[in-house]
């Protein structure tokens, strides 16, 4: 099953058109992983210089491995800075108070 991911999701560096590729290709990459199948609409990616920042939520520490690990081959893509939560059903965080 194929998930159908909004634009307003994903946030496009305008800086290059190189920058609009890469997230092309994360967008292509959590629409195609049956991981991510409920929860990609909780992640949030931005790319500058080579970084890629996700931010968001996931129930588990093992789907916040598993976002890191189907995006780091992507090319472009030097060094991801994964800021995503676990926040679980149960109302375990990962989530630090500021």
């Amino acid at each position: 099953m194929e998930s159908m991911m909004d634009e307003e999701f994903i946030r496009v560096d305008e800086a290059t058109g190189f920058s609009g590729d890469v997230l092309r290709r994360v967008r292509s990459r959590l629409a195609q992983s049956c991981h991510f199948t409920r929860h990609w609409r909780e992640i949030e990616c931005d790319f500058r210089g080579g970084i890629l920042i996700l931010r968001g939520c996931v129930p588990s520490f093992y789907l916040k491995q598993v976002l890191q690990s189907i995006l780091k081959d992507i090319p472009g893509v030097r060094r991801i800075d994964n800021r995503v939560d676990v926040v679980s059903s149960a109302g375990l965080s990962s989530v630090r108070g500021s």
